[in-house]
């Protein structure tokens, strides 16, 4: 299994309005996430958040925010317990998409990428490291708490060293 670096973040919920702005600034909520994304960073700063978790009232909370219609959702649903699975989410929620009358958003653009296109839309360049943020929606979070990951190529299994027998060669 795939292990995360990851931060956990809070905020209150209540301070939002049904627009997904703060009452006392107008920040919007998806204005916060890119502070968190920015702080993920600084914390760890080879990486860049990929996977964005939190429950649906604070996926809610962002589409709100980003002024999304009425008939998109924000978030996929975990289905094997707490930490996303590339292999098998993407593929069971478009099974479970194929039967709704939404449309589902799984991503959003990274508070990193900077360059659009002339329709708006992010440029990914080859080399980037920067990918959008993929929205994962983890039952078991509270309201008020998201939580930002990078997977690692570190799946916790201990490196066994193996001896191997090199002959040594003497040069006459």
């Amino acid at each position: 299994m795939e292990r995360e670096i990851c931060e956990t973040y809070h905020f209150i919920p209540s301070d939002y309005d049904e627009k997904g702005h703060r009452r006392k600034d107008g920040h919007s909520f998806r204005e916060l996430v890119c502070d968190f994304e920015r702080d993920f960073h600084s914390r760890h700063s080879t990486e860049y958040a990929l996977n964005f978790y939190a429950n649906s009232n604070t996926m809610l909370l962002l589409q709100k925010s980003c002024n999304a219609e009425p008939f998109m959702m924000y978030g996929m649903d975990l289905t094997q317990g707490k930490s996303f699975d590339a292999e098998q989410d993407p593929y069971i929620n478009h099974e479970m998409d194929k039967h709704s009358k939404h449309i589902y958003v799984y991503g959003i653009d990274s508070a990193y990428m900077t360059e659009f296109d002339k329709y708006g839309y992010p440029i990914f360049g080859e080399n980037s490291d920067i990918y959008p943020l993929t929205l994962l929606i983890d039952k078991t979070m509270k309201d008020g708490e998201v939580r930002l990951a990078v997977p690692t190529l570190d799946d916790g299994d201990d490196i066994v060293k193996v001896p191997v027998g090199v002959p040594q060669f003497e040069y006459a």
